[in-house]
């Protein structure tokens, strides 16, 4: 698990961002047409199944999660309570977020998510595999809490969507946005909410989707006018 790194705003930033994405109305910017096509992705092509809970290599990964519990620090449970959004990426930005349109930005990227996201929950529901803390007693779970099924984490699905998305109007920051996302799936595992083989996989079907999405030329469209209005 690599270390937690610091991804603080400073609160003048923080306000005038809370402004700009408050607003006083904001209009509708919704696409009439996907940014991620049905069936584009398939997911159980790409990742394999989770290994039988009653074999060596479940335990192994269960030994992992026990592991990352009597480690973690109140740092790390802090970076893994967190609410995953978009404002989250926000910081890596800086004052850049304000040479877009930002809360155009915002609404293409939430769509993407949500089209993802319809995706990856019929996903788990194929495999079914239960949460550490919900097979192991021992593990003390931290963040989003909810006994729904593990594997592929939608977490790492969703935070290597946002960096990859963000990285198409900010190239110069992809790099660090690429790590805070590693940051967030990785912190699932600490977390005991996930085992490292649902981060590892989430982050497999992250990159997958965000090829599709961006070579979308629907998406590439809504990035143009994201610029344009800037």
């Amino acid at each position: 698990m690599r270390p937690t790194r610091n991804y603080l705003i400073a609160p003048a930033f923080a306000v005038g961002l809370a402004l700009l994405m408050i607003g006083v109305a904001q209009p509708s910017y919704a696409a009439t047409e996907r940014y991620l096509p049905e069936g584009s992705v398939t997911a159980t092509e790409l990742i394999p199944p989770p290994p039988e809970m009653d074999s060596a290599a479940f335990d192994t990964r269960m030994a992992i999660v026990e592991w990352e519990q009597v480690t973690r620090t109140p740092e790390q449970v802090e970076f893994v309570e967190t609410p995953l959004t978009v404002e989250r990426f926000w910081p890596v930005l800086v004052s850049d977020v304000f040479t877009v349109d930002a809360a155009r930005l915002k609404i293409v990227i939430d769509q993407s998510i949500d089209e993802v996201r319809s995706d990856y929950d019929a996903l788990k529901s194929v495999y079914s595999l239960p949460r550490p803390f919900v097979v192991n007693d021992a593990v003390e779970p931290i963040g989003d809490v909810r006994p729904v099924a593990s594997y592929p984490s939608g977490h790492s699905i969703r935070a290597v969507i946002y960096a990859r998305l963000l990285s198409e109007a900010f190239p110069e920051h992809e790099t660090t946005l690429i790590d805070l996302a590693e940051q967030v799936g990785y912190g699932r595992v600490n977390g005991g909410l996930h085992y490292p083989m649902d981060v590892i996989t989430g982050q497999t079907l992250g990159h997958a989707n965000a090829d599709v999405i961006i070579a979308n030329p629907v998406f590439q469209k809504a990035i143009a006018q994201v610029r344009i209005s800037s």
